[in-house]
């Protein structure tokens, strides 16, 4: 394991991270100040990673925080985190989310694999920065039907993908039982393409859908 401490947004936050693993990048920082939480939730973070997600939550008036990570050197760094920078109550899990029971949960926040498995790739010549981008352990459908399965009733569902699979995403979602509440694209201020867009979806829902002002990077 070779860790590094870095700040997480601002200086106040540091967490550790492993030079060999997937480290936290734009998409984990939009999405962390993307979500809205409120006080005494139980927050859930399908494939926490570091756990970079749990540390910024951290900072709210939340009630508990849990991070499943299915890789288990992945959530040994996220255990270290939890133990030297978080306060709250927290739970770092090392399993499949297919397999995760729990009671439910106000929020559930994920900054899933973006990319599909195709027929040439192995998974045992994924490296580990492979598998926090590539679909071999958690796949879109699986992703937002687990959300559903863990969140209650109008519980919110946040997370950040690719914006060429948008159509895919809100099929998945509606099909769960989900609706997009709020919507927020991320260009690239350099060539002002969609990088990245931002997802706030209610379980059983059919509230309207909210396209907020764009953000540049």
């Amino acid at each position: 394991m070779s860790l590094t401490l870095d700040y997480f947004i601002h200086e106040d936050l540091k967490l550790y991270q492993d030079s060999e693993h997937f480290r936290f990048n734009t998409d984990t920082k939009l999405l962390a100040q993307f979500v809205r939480l409120k006080k005494q939730e139980r927050i859930l973070d399908i494939g926490t990673n570091n756990g970079a997600l749990l540390v910024y939550f951290d900072q709210f008036h939340i009630k508990e925080l849990v991070g499943v990570e299915v890789l288990e050197e992945t959530s040994k760094v996220a255990q270290k985190n939890a133990d030297c920078f978080i306060k709250h109550p927290v739970k770092i899990v090392n399993q499949p989310i297919q397999e995760y029971v729990d009671d439910l949960f106000d929020v559930v926040v994920s900054n899933p694999p973006y990319f599909k498995m195709n027929a040439n790739q192995k998974p045992e010549h994924l490296n580990f920065r492979h598998l926090g981008r590539m679909e071999e352990n958690l796949t879109l459908e699986q992703l937002v039907f687990h959300a559903n399965r863990l969140l209650k009733s109008y519980g919110r569902f946040y997370m950040v993908h690719r914006p060429n699979r948008l159509n895919e995403i809100n099929k998945v979602l509606y099909d769960n039982n989900f609706s997009i509440r709020n919507l927020r694209f991320a260009y690239d201020h350099r060539d002002h393409k969609v990088k990245s867009v931002l997802i706030e979806a209610i379980k059983e829902s059919n509230c309207d859908m909210n396209v907020l002002e764009p953000i540049y990077i």
